[in-house]
């Protein structure tokens, strides 16, 4: 078994444990580290659980509002970032950072995890487009323009502003970098914007079926099939409350109140409404772990090749290796490379 994933947020629990605007479950003193820890992904499971490669985007998540804590959007990014890469170099025989398929081909090759840092939410760059650099210079290669509010690029799903002015140039010059632009988090206003300004393939790294689970973070069928005509992708979300309306519900959120179960069935229902929209080539696995709650047999990459096995016996060998590694794979050969 092969796995690409486009999204995780196991760095901010691990880099920014006990900040409560991140909601990190560890607390300072906890010991655990990228290659062993009690969340959803470390590097010991993950080259146990895919014999045949991993390849992971870690997410920095930098949400618009900081109060209360000793960070700037900048900051907090920053220290994520250092902790990512100290990772990387204590655990060199476990994880590569990678900046390129190529380079991720090559470190599946020798058997590590090859790791790609993207961005969700772009209130790092603080108004600055010069700051894109900087990103790119750190190995960010996706970068998600806003989480569910407002800043200085784009609004997420909470509000109903598209792309800003510097926004917009910000879209143009990730083209320029080489860098993806996520719309994962994007409103329908500012999704419409990007259409406008820029011919570039996207990604959606973590969001489903609005027409199955008609939650404001998932796609619309005429989203989907824009993504799909400009060569993209797009990750399925594992989160509860974007798989079914069920979980989605009003007081289902309530902290402490569990969330239902989610079947199977209803997680395989995105796929299949994707595939009757032409998405066969677009659809990949975009997991939100360690920033969302995930159904209980999923629960930790310990249980994906039983995952596996059901998706393949649902759709096939040959499809089930395009969602879980060569789609996502391929788009970055395109786009990176």
């Amino acid at each position: 078994m092969r796995v690409f994933d486009l999204h995780c947020d196991t760095i901010d629990v691990l880099a920014l444990r006990g900040v409560d605007a991140i909601g990190s479950v560890l607390g300072p003193n906890d010991a655990d580290d990228l290659a062993h820890n009690r969340l959803a992904l470390d590097l010991g499971r993950m080259r146990q659980v895919a014999g045949d490669g991993w390849c992971q985007c870690f997410a920095i998540w930098v949400p618009e509002v900081l109060e209360g804590t000793p960070f700037s959007p900048r900051a907090a990014y920053e220290q994520a970032r250092d902790y990512f890469e100290e990772q990387v170099r204590l655990h060199a025989d476990l994880v590569a950072q990678t900046r390129s398929m190529g380079e991720a081909d090559a470190a599946v090759a020798s058997g590590r995890v090859a790791a790609f840092l993207t961005l969700e939410g772009a209130s790092p760059m603080e108004g600055e487009l010069g700051y894109l650099e900087r990103l790119h210079e750190d190995g960010v290669r996706m970068v998600t323009l806003c989480w569910n509010g407002r800043n200085a690029l784009a609004s997420g799903h909470e509000t109903c502003d598209g792309l800003s002015a510097l926004g917009r140039r910000a879209v143009r010059r990730t083209g320029e970098l080489g860098m993806v632009v996520d719309v994962s988090h994007l409103n329908d206003e500012g999704f419409a914007d990007l259409l406008a300004c820029s011919d570039a393939p996207f990604v959606a790294s973590h969001s489903n079926s609005r027409a199955v689970c008609g939650h404001p973070r998932n796609l619309t069928d005429d989203q989907f099939r824009a993504i799909v005509g400009r060569g993209g992708l797009v990750g399925l979300n594992y989160f509860r409350a974007f798989v079914t309306e069920r979980a989605a519900a009003d007081g289902a959120m309530v902290a402490g109140r569990p969330t239902p179960e989610v079947s199977f069935d209803e997680l395989a229902a995105h796929v299949e409404h994707f595939l009757d929209l032409g998405g066969e080539n677009v659809i990949a696995l975009g997991s939100d772990y360690d920033g969302s709650e995930v159904p209980d047999w999923l629960d930790g990459c310990q249980r994906l090749p039983a995952f596996h096995e059901r998706m393949a016996a649902r759709f096939g060998d040959e499809l089930c290796e395009k969602v879980f590694f060569s789609n996502a794979r391929d788009f970055f050969l395109r786009t990176l490379d």
